[in-house]
């Protein structure tokens, strides 16, 4: 049997875990809602305990490493959370604490570049392109001659606090208008909610990022308010694309997260929205990944399984 790792994808609305074969193939896979704070830290932990207990012994000892896809400021080599405003973390060792409890090496990762590396590396690894990992958050990372450009801080790509509309709703980060603030998975949620929208269906927002607006994206079918919340979200993110573009001109868009499993929902609309408000940026072609809300998952397992594949 070849290496296996242990992944883990923290959102803002729920964490992820799973076991992750060297070929993407998750052989086990688990939720919890993310609580804020160092309890995050013991939820992840006690994740992987039970997901290394459910595997039979030959499995377990295949087990070579947990990659860990986090939010915020996240400092890979040491192991430390700089600052998640999300899950109130500053300066916060990751992975230390949870290399003791569950007795494997740790390697923690932005998320997005988690995720948008794997996402990347599954549609063929184009020279450019620009990756955008549609979730609670929203976030990207542009690949310029097939390099990733993550800027002097490492925090290139923060598509979602790109100020869209400067009278908009306010955002996390402190300002109005911004693209998370429309097209974030748990703002278009609060935004149906804030107008009036029946939520009874929508009452379990652990998985928000997928669940939730796969509901509100049925629901537009024949309920106006989801309509609007859902047309605003496609607005925010074809005007957030378009100033990219117009910076960076991109050969094409890939869209991933959990948001971009709406597919066809999310697809068609924008890129007629993008059509339609260009001006004289160019429209890069658009389309969606196939790794869908498991691209962190994916990322953080293959980051872990790096070292292992090297010295094979």
């Amino acid at each position: 049997m070849r290496a296996l790792a242990l992944a883990f994808d923290v959102g803002g609305t729920s964490v992820r875990g799973a076991v992750v074969g060297p070929d993407d193939v998750v052989l086990a896979e688990s939720r919890v809602v993310t609580r804020p704070g160092p309890a995050v830290l013991d939820d992840i932990a006690r994740m992987g305990e039970e997901l290394l207990a459910g595997l039979s012994p030959a499995a377990r000892s295949e087990v070579s490493g947990v990659g860990v896809a986090f939010p915020g400021l996240v400092d890979t080599e040491s192991g430390i959370s700089r600052k998640a405003v999300n899950l109130g973390l500053v300066d916060t060792p990751v992975a230390a604490p949870l290399a003791e409890r569950l007795g494997l090496p740790v390697t923690v990762m932005h998320d997005t570049a988690a995720a948008a590396g794997a996402i990347w590396e599954d549609a063929g690894s184009p020279a450019s392109a620009l990756v955008a990992v549609l979730g609670t958050g929203v976030a990207a990372v542009t690949y310029v001659e097939g390099r990733a450009v993550v800027g002097v801080s490492g925090q290139a790509g923060e598509l979602g606090h790109l100020v869209v509309d400067p009278a908009g709703p306010p955002c996390v980060c402190g300002r109005r208008g911004c693209v998370e603030a429309r097209a974030g998975a748990r703002a278009m949620l609060e935004r149906y909610a804030a107008l009036g929208g029946d939520t009874s269906d929508t009452s379990d927002t652990s998985d928000a990022g997928i669940t939730g607006v796969a509901e509100l994206v049925a629901r537009a079918e024949y309920d106006h308010l989801a309509a609007e919340v859902w047309s605003e979200a496609v607005t925010a993110l074809a005007d957030g694309f378009l100033a990219v573009g117009a910076l960076l001109a991109p050969g094409e868009i890939i869209l991933g997260g959990g948001v971009a499993e709406a597919r066809r929902a999310l697809l068609d609309p924008l890129r007629s929205r993008m059509r339609e408000r260009a001006g004289v940026t160019a429209v890069p072609p658009v389309r969606l990944s196939s790794l869908g809300g498991r691209a962190g998952l994916i990322g953080a397992a293959r980051l872990a399984l790096a070292p292992t594949e090297k010295r094979a």
